[in-house]
């Protein structure tokens, strides 16, 4: 497909450089296309890992969560039990997986806040978070303002 959409990002990207940004004088509104510009950037890098790492971390928090299920209260067991039993996403489409991704995080934030989990539970929780965010391709990119506009006299 043509353009691509790393080729759309970057073209907009150029645009907002080259056409929108030089006219731009005041420094806040700067600092924010710039921080727009990063972001567009970052996501034409990372848009393709999204799929492959919503896959990784939806299977490894369904097992940890199936590892948490005979501590957690028999209404979020069956929650946890019943989202398990639905087929998995297709690996292609973003939006399921994203969806189930959302499902399984919402279910581990509740297993979180068990109070019966055990120590090791919970070092298996906080390792399983660790790893995932050290895998998650979508970064903020903090920009620095730009310098001031020089002041004619």
């Amino acid at each position: 497909m043509r353009p691509s959409i790393e080729e759309q990002l970057q073209g907009t990207c150029r645009v907002l450089e080259t056409v929108v940004a030089p006219c731009v004088n005041d420094p806040m509104a700067r600092t924010m296309l710039d921080g727009l510009i990063a972001n567009l950037r970052m996501l034409t890098v990372a848009l393709p890992a999204v799929p492959s790492f919503l896959q990784q971390d939806n299977e490894t928090t369904a097992q940890l969560l199936l590892v948490l299920t005979n501590s957690l209260p028999a209404k979020l067991q069956a929650q946890v039990i019943d989202t398990m039993n639905k087929p998995d996403p297709d690996p292609t489409d973003v939006a399921a997986l994203d969806a189930y991704n959302t499902s399984l995080r919402n279910l581990l934030a509740q297993a979180v806040c068990i109070e019966g989990l055990s120590a090791d539970q919970h070092r298996a929780i906080v390792q399983h978070m660790s790893e995932r965010a050290s895998r998650v391709p979508m970064r903020y990119v903090a920009t620095s303002p730009s310098p001031p506009s020089s002041v004619k006299t």
